[in-house]
């Protein structure tokens, strides 16, 4: 489905650890691994499954439509462990306030559907998916 070096780049580019990216990708497990994507809306989170091997075309839809958002790495999603989970986090229109703090308004409903379409085209169909943290943690 997608080439190795692209799927490697695009991990790095969210802030996976080369090592950890270099695992992801060349594991045997590659087309059954999924990996947690999340946005926190205050207390509460909403996650969703996605297969690692969509996560560039994931990145290109959501830069696309969220030009000052950010997805970044959670080596210890849910978790005080890391070898517990892993996750991508997103965040929709990242703001800065007057005293440089960093806030992001709620998506809109627009915007929230949207990025429901992207996560649908993301979506594992296979049997017996892979999370990611199992290839990396061996759980």
């Amino acid at each position: 489905m997608v080439n190795g070096e692209k799927l490697l780049k695009s991990l790095l580019s969210i802030g996976v650890d080369k090592d950890d990216a270099k695992k992801l990708v060349g594991s045997k497990a590659l087309d059954r691994t999924v990996v947690t994507v999340y946005w926190k809306e205050g207390l509460e989170s909403r996650a969703n499954m996605v297969w690692l091997q969509r996560v560039p075309e994931f990145l290109r839809s959501f830069s696309r439509e969220f030009p000052d958002g950010e997805v970044r790495w959670d080596p210890d999603y849910d978790s005080g462990n890391p070898a517990d989970d892993v996750a991508i986090r997103v965040r929709f229109n990242v703001q800065e306030d007057d005293q440089g703090g960093k806030f992001q308004p709620k998506p809109t409903l627009l915007e929230e559907e949207a990025y429901q379409r992207m996560l649908e085209r993301g979506a594992f169909k296979g049997n017996k998916p892979v999370p990611a943290h199992v290839v990396l943690h061996g759980k």
